[in-house]
């Protein structure tokens, strides 16, 4: 059973990277591909899935995940019946923290609304692991995440706008207006998306 691995990203492709360990060559599933670098050394905790092609061969599926967080809840939710890996991978590409806090709060309409996840599956998770995380777990305490989520949405901002915003809140707030939390992560994935900008352009 693998642990984690350390090495070089290869190259990056739709939904896997390539990572080269001990001058072998991984194809490895992950989450949000786009935010690895080629030729950059990272730490990657693994989880190999045995499974089994069309001809019914075994074939071995390895699933990678930059920080132990996340293969934590990865592994939480493959315990659930009805959620294997890849759909368990697609959950883990949105913040772990709102994830775990929306579970805890059995959020199902909030936890719907990320990326990847269906009304069932929210239900599926929320029936499972609702006991698993306690409100400490989770990082935005006080702000109403499942609302603010769902308004984001509306507004056309995608998941990955959302994540950002999400993390960079000010996570220390406590009883605030719904339209004010909304402005403030509209003015944060701004800045996100202009700091994005400024890469490109160098």
């Amino acid at each position: 059973m693998y642990s984690y691995m350390i090495g070089k990203v290869i190259s990056i492709n739709k939904k896997t990277i390539t990572f080269e360990n001990n001058y072998t060559g991984y194809f490895i599933n992950v989450c949000n591909p786009e935010r690895y670098e080629v030729n950059k050394i990272k730490k990657l905790y693994l989880y190999k899935h045995m499974a089994t092609n069309n001809k019914n061969n075994f074939i071995e599926e390895f699933y990678g995940f930059d920080r132990y967080e996340l293969k934590e809840l990865f592994l939480h939710l493959i315990s659930i019946s009805g959620i294997g890996p890849r759909t368990a991978l697609n959950v883990c590409c949105n913040d772990p923290s709102t994830i775990k806090q929306l579970i805890h709060e059995r959020d199902v309409q909030g936890l719907s609304v990320l990326d990847g996840i269906t009304p069932k599956y929210a239900r599926l998770i929320i029936d499972n692991l609702c006991d698993t995380f306690t409100i400490e777990n989770a990082e935005h305490r006080g702000l109403d995440i499942g609302k603010l989520v769902q308004a984001l949405k509306s507004l056309g901002y995608s998941a990955k706008d959302i994540d950002w915003a999400l993390k960079h809140l000010d996570q220390s707030q406590s009883n605030v207006e719904l339209s004010d939390l909304i402005s403030q992560a509209i003015k944060v994935i701004a800045i996100g998306q202009n700091d994005a900008s400024i890469i490109k352009a160098n």
